[in-house]
């Protein structure tokens, strides 16, 4: 057998051997996908097939603008969002039904 001049066998097999005995702390990961940086939380909902596909219009739209997919759960927190910022553009009135509530908010008043 060939040694090399530190006196070790220079075989591969025989090195690959003794990298498996020498022991080092492997790095731990949990399983899964990393951490996001802003936490999220999972919720149910049910939605009608219209509702549902507003939601997949709009996440399409939202992809398209951003050049890159967007994910369901962004796409509601983006809506409510928008939502937040024009119903902080109407006065203090509140709605008396769903109706005027929605017409506050498309038309501002």
């Amino acid at each position: 057998m060939k040694r090399d001049s530190q006196g070790g066998a220079n075989n591969a097999w025989v090195q690959l051997y003794q990298a498996r005995r020498i022991t080092s702390d492997p790095q731990t990961r949990p399983a899964g996908r990393p951490p996001s940086l802003v936490p999220r939380h999972k919720v149910g909902m049910t939605l009608s097939k219209g509702e549902m596909s507003e939601l997949q219009k709009w996440q399409q739209r939202l992809s398209k603008l951003l050049n890159r997919k967007i994910s369901i759960g962004e796409t509601v927190g983006i809506l409510s969002r928008v939502c937040t910022a024009r119903l902080s553009l109407i006065p203090g009135e509140k709605a008396r039904n769903l109706d005027e509530l929605v017409s506050m908010l498309i038309e501002g008043e």
